[in-house]
């Protein structure tokens, strides 16, 4: 059946025309070779905007929080005046890592736990223990940390590696109007999780890039997503899709009639009271649609910057290199991929859930917001997974996790040459255009794995 969509045009829906693609095979290289990973480091990871945490993590005065990124250490702080930066987080001293936690609140100053040396909020040494035994002195500028770009937005805070990078509005481009239209900055964390997976990032990007492994890989989604009525649309750098939820695949064997017990559960989780409802399947979609606007009436959800589709489906953006977005209404789902310090073939996932205060869409937002109640902390703790310890990230992520070792192991095999990607696979594509018009725009040469 024709899948109808809602969106009021000019309002985030619009389709972007489709640009020029190749469809040659991807090189395996670009995912198991040492020289790319090197070249993605001296082009992409050192070179952009990165997302580097949450305001709401730097809410008053000498917060901080701490990310990794290959070798480095990042420290972002919240200074008097209110100001977040970012900084390198290493002390000018011996070279001791500053701040060792990854998030917390100094007493004025950041006391390195080596010799006592001591930084505040805005990255001045303001504090060397007996000056009068350094005959070069501690007033040498480069002795203050080595302040980064850093700026908020919606909710985030970006850093970058490279001075001159170039603004954060123009690296943004559409998806920065797009997003904005969300309550991000409103919604609070309710899940935090960090695990190490034994792939490449781009191969965990790649996972949730396309619908085309729904069917083989979540056949439990099939009675309320459309997996090939999808909207795909591939900015200068950025891309996205726009996924139908509230309704039946449209594949030969699924029922396009009859509501499935997972239809239900989305359609109770958004306003619709499944039992009372007269309509088919077809028509959930859109009571979903019509709910939304009226619960967000009575709760006081402001959903105007939104149109209709975004009420029911999953507006999924790919925030160049390594942010992925399942945005909804209600609530959003991040995914961060960060590449390994030494080997192409792992990297860290970052999983944050987040979600309207008054929304309790989900079983498992429900239980990690009762859970950050419960220690009175107001946030869900921080857990990181190492490989092979056992934990879950709920049916449809494990299911992600359990291929994608057996992904990187195959690509690592003489009989594989690269990625076959089709259409409905090109977000895939445009990526691995982007990722190769960076490393050209900055003087490096892509390889040509292909001879």
């Amino acid at each position: 059946m024709a899948l109808i969509r809602y969106a009021q045009p000019g309002l985030h829906g619009d389709k972007e025309p489709e640009p020029n693609l190749s469809y040659e095979y991807i090189p395996k290289e670009r995912y198991t070779s040492k020289e790319f990973m090197k070249l993605e480091w001296d082009h992409i990871w050192t070179k952009i905007w990165l997302r580097g945490g949450l305001s709401q993590d730097l809410k008053e005065p000498n917060d901080y929080i701490t990310t990794e990124l290959g070798n480095f250490s990042i420290l972002i702080t919240r200074g008097e005046d209110m100001k977040a930066r970012a900084f390198y987080n290493v002390c000018k001293h011996r070279g001791n890592t500053l701040a060792q936690e990854k998030m917390g609140k100094i007493d004025k100053t950041f006391k390195c736990s080596y010799h006592r040396w001591q930084y505040d909020a805005a990255g001045q040494l303001v504090d060397a223990p007996d000056p009068h035994t350094f005959p070069q002195g501690v007033c040498d500028p480069s002795l203050h940390l080595t302040e980064l770009p850093c700026e908020e937005w919606n909710g985030w805070v970006m850093y970058s590696l490279n001075p001159d990078v170039r603004p954060l509005d123009e690296w943004l481009g559409p998806v920065k109007g797009h997003l904005e239209a969300y309550n991000f900055d409103k919604m609070d964390l309710v899940m935090d999780m960090t695990v190490e997976w034994n792939c490449n990032w781009k191969a965990s990007v790649d996972a949730f890039n396309e619908t085309y492994h729904v069917w083989g890989t979540h056949p439990q989604l099939m009675d309320w997503l459309d997996d090939q009525n999808v909207q795909i649309d591939l900015y200068d750098i950025h891309n996205r899709y726009l996924v139908p939820f509230g309704v039946p695949s449209p594949r030969p064997h699924i029922d396009q009639e009859v509501i499935g017990p997972n239809l239900e559960v989305y359609m109770e989780q958004n306003g619709v009271d499944p039992k009372d409802f007269k309509g088919n399947a077809q028509e959930a979609r859109r009571a979903i649609q019509l709910a939304q606007r009226e619960r967000a009436d009575e709760i006081g959800w402001d959903f105007s910057n939104l149109n209709d589709d975004q009420l029911s489906d999953d507006y999924h953006y790919c925030v160049f290199p390594n942010v992925t977005l399942n945005t909804h209404a209600t609530n959003y789902m991040m995914f961060t991929q960060r590449p390994h310090a030494e080997d192409p073939n792992k990297c860290l996932y970052d999983l944050q859930m987040f979600s309207l205060p008054t929304d309790t869409n989900n079983k498992r937002t429900k239980q990690a917001t009762e859970a950050s109640e419960a220690d009175g902390s107001g946030r869900p703790e921080h857990t990181y997974v190492k490989d092979g310890e056992e934990h879950s990230l709920g049916e449809v992520l494990d299911q992600d996790a359990h291929n994608l070792p057996f992904v990187q192991k195959g690509m690592n095999s003489p009989a594989y040459r690269g990625l076959w990607c089709g259409e409905q696979e090109r977000r895939i594509i445009h990526f691995h255009q982007v990722v190769d018009r960076l490393i050209m725009e900055g003087g490096g040469q892509v390889p040509n794995y292909k001879e």
